[in-house]
Parts: C-alpha cells; sequence; structure tokens
C-alpha cells in the first residue's frame, strides 16, 4: 500500500510547478519515508527548474528540508519512526574513490537517488526527487543514508535550510 501526499511537480523546463497528488513508493532496502515539516529555497531548486542543472522530470524540487522518519525499509538500522531528521541531498556511500580518500561531499554515488522514480501521478507517470530529496512535498522516501539525526531542541525550521 502506497502513501499518497501533495507534492509542487515540476513537468517541464520553465514551467511553473503544479500541486499534484503522488502516490509515494513504499520505503525498499535502505530507506525511509520522512514527513517533512519544513523545507527551504536554494538558488539551486531555480537552477533545476529551470534546465541550469539535469535532473529527470518530471520531478518534485527541494532539497533542504526537515521531518520526522514515518517508516523505515528492510536493512534500516539505527532509525525508527518518530525520529526527528534533517535530509542530506547527497548522501556519501563510503565507498567509492572519494569518500575512502576523504572527500565524501564529492562521492560518485551522492545523486544515484534522484535517477530512481519515487512515486506516481495519478496517471502512472513516475515522478523523480529533485536532488534525491523531494523536499517540496509532504513527505518523501530517501536514502537512510541521506538523513541525519536532528539534536534534541533543534527546530525543524532552522534545521531545514542545513540541508
Amino acid at each position: 500500500m502506497s502513501t499518497t501526499v501533495n507534492a509542487a511537480v515540476f513537468a517541464g523546463v520553465e514551467e511553473p510547478p503544479r500541486i499534484e497528488r503522488i502516490a509515494l513508493n513504499e520505503p525498499g532496502p535502505g530507506q525511509v519515508r520522512v514527513r517533512l515539516a519544513a523545507a527551504g529555497v536554494c538558488h539551486s531548486d531555480l537552477s533545476l527548474a529551470q534546465g541550469v542543472l539535469p535532473q529527470k522530470l518530471p520531478a518534485v524540487l527541494g532539497h533542504e528540508g526537515a521531518g520526522t522518519v514515518e517508516a523505515v525499509g528492510p536493512k534500516v538500522t539505527g532509525l525508527e519512526p518518530g525520529t526527528p531528521v534533517v535530509l542530506n541531498w547527497t548522501p556519501p556511500c563510503r565507498a567509492c574513490w572519494y569518500c575512502e580518500n576523504g572527500e565524501p561531499y564529492l562521492c560518485e554515488h551522492g545523486l544515484d537517488a534522484a535517477q530512481q522514480a519515487h512515486g506516481r501521478l495519478a496517471d502512472g507517470t513516475a515522478v523523480y526527487p529533485g536532488l534525491g530529496t523531494a523536499a517540496f512535498a509532504e513527505a518523501t522516501v530517501v536514502p537512510a543514508n541521506g538523513v541525519v539525526r536532528m539534536p534534541e531542541g533543534v527546530d525543524s525550521t532552522t534545521a531545514a535550510l542545513l540541508g
């Protein structure tokens, strides 16, 4: 059974977003579903919407986000429903040359999640998570290594900007 959420969907370059219902995929192995509490808007989102940065479309943009883990997929450890988290749009794989040589911010696989559909529109069209996160939605499905547990007392609105 999938979770249906509202999201700002960008269907094409230079087109305005449309609020649409998306049936999110259930979290698969190594994935979590996060209920978003806050999202920031970054110039990178504009660059994606304008086609300056490549992104499969249609897509839900937004890579600065914070919320609460709502569900976990198989093989996820250290996270459970109710855990407050910040989204990380370039989670390191810890196995490529860059990760093994102290440069995880250059990970060869950091944007792999952006290439995999994370939900579907009502007509069955695949929807992709912008920069692998899709924070301009009520909830999103992301790799478990793409979230960082928030310390107690950190406000989601402030934490979203850290993403």
